[in-house]
């Protein structure tokens, strides 16, 4: 009888300290979700292309652009981070492999490269994000996107061949959730994109195909 009462009591003793020490745990916190840009470059016809290949670096990106965090800006200036919802990479290298990805499908240049190249192609792209965020105003949430793009000859003495600064900014969306916020963004980058190859098509310095129309 009494060693039944001690082997009940010994069983409640474990189960309540296993109870507690369970509870004291931490819990685990959410699986962050990485988004990326996924869109597929429409083509864009041109007269002219160039003749001399060109390398493309990791564009820069003015803080706070340069993590990968998605970045939502708020009514007043404020700035917060999602550590749930990210991109993959900073958004400088999506930016820029995705239009590396765009110009090595199209004619434009003989060949495109990213990054260090041993052969070092005389023409060198390279850019910098000056916005890529969420945007909360009056209720509404739209993609903002600002990028600056510089085409150079880097052969000889150095010359800026192209500059411009892109911006765009999406619909207005009534939520501001993060798949919301990567479609959006997709559509952005996909419209610099054909802006910007359609920008550098006169810039070419040899004649297109005689098909083009």
């Amino acid at each position: 009888m009494v060693r039944s009462a001690l082997l009940v009591f010994l069983i409640l003793v474990v189960t309540l300290s296993a109870g507690g020490c369970g509870g004291l745990l931490p819990e685990p916190k959410p699986a962050t979700v990485f988004y990326h840009l996924d869109y597929a470059p429409p083509p864009v016809d041109c007269l002219h292309s160039f003749d001399e290949g060109v390398r493309i670096r990791e564009f820069t990106a003015a803080s706070p652009y340069e993590r990968a965090e998605m970045t939502v800006l708020r009514p007043g200036g404020e700035v917060s981070f999602s550590g749930a919802y990210q991109w993959v990479a900073p958004p400088g290298r999506m930016v820029a492999e995705s239009l590396g990805r765009d110009l090595s499908a199209g004619e434009l240049f003989p060949s495109v490269s990213m990054g260090a190249d041993p052969s070092f192609p005389p023409l060198e792209l390279s850019g910098r994000i000056h916005t890529f965020a969420w945007e909360q105003s009056e209720g509404e949430w739209r993609a903002m996107l600002a990028v600056g793009i510089s085409l150079m000859r880097t052969a000889g003495e150095s010359e800026i061949l192209f500059h411009r600064i892109y911006r765009f900014a999406s619909p207005p969306h009534a939520e501001g959730n993060a798949p919301l916020f990567a479609s959006a963004m997709n559509e952005l980058v996909e419209n610099l994109s054909v802006r910007f190859r359609q920008d550098l098509c006169p810039l070419g310095t040899r004649g297109g195909r005689s098909d083009i129309k």
